[in-house]
């Protein structure tokens, strides 16, 4: 594996995330100190939630990996009951966020900085839920290592659930549906405030549909529901095409 692409991304994010943090100007320290604050409301249309309903993640260990700031993770075990969560993620910047947070909301998870594809074999089988969400499977040039980390931090019958960008809303950045790339964001990366700025270098992968739902099947997670939505996910006019294509999808599936 190319370690260069991982580090270029690393710094990428690093930089990010001031951008983030200028945009939301301390909202998520200020919101978890509420014990009834979460960020998952933002799905509007609530498909999220109705899916998460049907797991049972009371006293359960979760994860979530990339967990970016871990402001989801946190929702998550604040809304459905975890009794503890680890999310990992290669941005220092993201995990440093993410471990104040975990102490504002006084909750019992852990933030490990790591390229997700060297986690060594302490956390393996360790986990009941994972949780993958939005542009996260874009960073990875090779789906089946990814998922053969996924598969190995799942116990025996632990489930996953993937809420992400569908693979055709990235054509206006993606040259081709079937070119993987690698791919860059020039303007930068961020998505909270839409500041535009010139960015360091990052790497980002295409991958299709079926890509996707292969490298889950190979390594051994049973896909047990899986939709296509036409809500889009990045709050950009350019996606919004009234439910006429599909912009974003739930997986589920079971180890």
């Amino acid at each position: 594996m190319n370690e260069s692409i991982f580090e270029r991304n690393r710094a990428a994010w690093n930089e990010a995330l001031e951008y983030h943090q200028k945009a939301r100007n301390n909202a998520l320290q200020i919101g978890f100190e509420d014990p009834e604050f979460s960020t998952l409301d933002r799905d509007c249309d609530g498909i999220l939630m109705d899916m998460l309903n049907k797991i049972d993640l009371r006293g359960k260990k979760i994860a979530q990996l990339p967990c970016n700031n871990g402001r989801e993770l946190l929702s998550l075990m604040r809304y459905f009951g975890a009794d503890r969560a680890v999310g990992f993620d290669i941005s220092d910047a993201a995990i440093a966020e993410a471990r104040q947070l975990a102490e504002i909301a006084g909750l019992n998870a852990k933030f490990m900085r790591t390229n997700l594809l060297e986690l060594g074999g302490e956390n393996n089988g360790m986990f009941d839920f994972i949780y993958i969400s939005e542009g996260s499977l874009q960073w990875f040039p090779d789906l089946d290592e990814y998922f053969a980390v996924i598969a190995r931090l799942l116990k025996n019958d632990g489930q996953i659930l993937i809420f992400e960008i569908h693979p055709f809303a990235y054509i206006k950045d993606a040259s081709s549906y079937f070119e993987k790339g690698p791919y860059s964001y020039a303007d930068g990366l961020d998505y909270v405030g839409g500041v535009a700025y010139e960015a360091k270098k990052c790497c980002w992968f295409m991958h299709k549909m079926s890509d996707i739902l292969g490298a889950v099947r190979r390594n051994q997670i049973e896909v047990l529901e899986f939709e296509e939505y036409g809500m889009e996910m990045a709050n950009d006019p350019m996606y919004r095409t009234e439910n006429r294509y599909p912009l974003s999808y739930i997986l589920t599936g079971r180890k």
